[in-house]
């Protein structure tokens, strides 16, 4: 998602399709019921939340990863370059659309969550200010940590890839630092490394190619795992953290490595064409999303279903006429967008 590319297999882009509507349903519902809908924990709607909870940002992670191996940078030379392409494409959007949302959070009645004014000192270091802006800065570090690794020349060899990809599956298992110290969302950098490494490899090494019994024993190890985490939140097994670790990592790496394998049964022209705008909608769907329940709820809409399709439909619709509408200004293209910018506000593609 956050990587700036037009890849041919439009294949990509519908797997952003798919990834950006899942993490949209995922926020319209909300992680507890204090957010989003504010639906009970033991409704259906929760279930539907944390089904898919380890699948979400790891397969945007993946797609990241996948498509930053179209164009790896060879040397530290080109290493600059990167970062700062990076802090444009990630940092800008967390500042200004950080800002955005501190201040319709503190100032619009009706929002699940208001900060304290002084809290903005903190905003931008510690993730849990910010909701889903957290993945930015995961990004960016991940982002600086791979290119390194091709600079220093660790990933141009599969083994070197290898090597370093089991490293950060072990990292993702055994480190975990308390919020406290959760400094510029490292949790978050040490949950997606992995995945983003994975995707790299899918992509340089073609390591799912031409193994069709591996993808077929990779779906099964899914429905595996994937049936004992479910089975597991449902009679609330009281796991040590790092064997509840093991089980998400499980999860996580066979749904994503099996959703990207089955892209090409997906690949859709309207998904595709959502996916193009993943980026915005990313950034801006809690706009939309909560903007739209505040106001259904003071109509007097209720319902959990309406309630539903109405933040899915804004969620996702408002940033794509926003993108469509606004993307053509620099002030936009680059101020909200991270773009990098034109020599004209004249119109051109928003797709990201």
């Amino acid at each position: 998602m956050a990587e700036h590319a037009r890849p041919k297999d439009r294949s990509i882009q519908t797997l952003r399709g798919v990834a950006v509507l899942l993490m949209v349903a995922g926020h319209v519902i909300g992680s507890s019921g204090g957010r989003g809908m504010n639906v009970a924990d033991d409704s259906i709607w929760r279930w539907f939340y944390v089904a898919l909870e380890d699948i979400r940002m790891p397969l945007f992670t993946v797609i990241s990863g996948h498509v930053y191996a179209m164009r790896p940078i060879r040397s530290f030379a080109d290493y600059p370059s990167l970062a700062r392409g990076k802090a444009r494409r990630l940092l800008i959007p967390l500042v200004t659309v950080g800002l955005l949302l501190f201040v319709l959070q503190i100032s619009v009645p009706g929002t699940n969550s208001r900060p304290e004014l002084n809290e903005l000192a903190w905003f931008f270091v510690f993730p849990f200010h910010y909701g889903h802006l957290w993945f930015l800065q995961s990004m960016f570090l991940i982002f600086l940590t791979v290119a390194a690794l091709d600079a220093c020349g660790v990933t141009r060899t599969r083994a070197g890839w290898a090597i370093a990809t089991v490293s950060a599956l072990v990292v993702f298992v055994a480190v975990r630092v308390p919020s406290s110290a959760d400094v510029f969302s490292v949790n978050g950098y040490f949950r997606l490394l992995p995945f983003f490494l994975i995707g790299y490899g899918l992509h340089r090494y073609g390591v799912e190619k031409g193994r069709r019994v591996a993808v077929g024993v990779t779906l099964l190890a899914f429905l595996a795992v994937y049936s004992a985490r479910t089975i597991g939140t449902v009679n609330e097994w009281n796991l040590a953290p790092r064997v509840d670790r093991v089980l998400e990592l499980a999860v996580g790496v066979t749904g994503v490595v099996s959703i990207y394998s089955a892209r090409r049964l997906v690949d859709w022209a309207p998904l595709a064409w959502v996916g193009g705008f993943s980026f915005g909608i990313y950034l801006l769907h809690v706009f939309g999303s909560a903007a739209s329940r505040i106001f259904a709820r003071a109509m007097g809409i209720d319902a959990d279903v309406a309630l539903f399709v109405i933040g899915m439909v804004a969620g996702v619709g408002l940033p794509i006429m926003f993108q469509l509408i606004f993307g053509r200004w620099n002030l936009v293209w680059v101020g909200i967008l991270g773009e990098k910018r034109r020599r004209s506000d004249r119109a051109a593609s928003v797709h990201v």
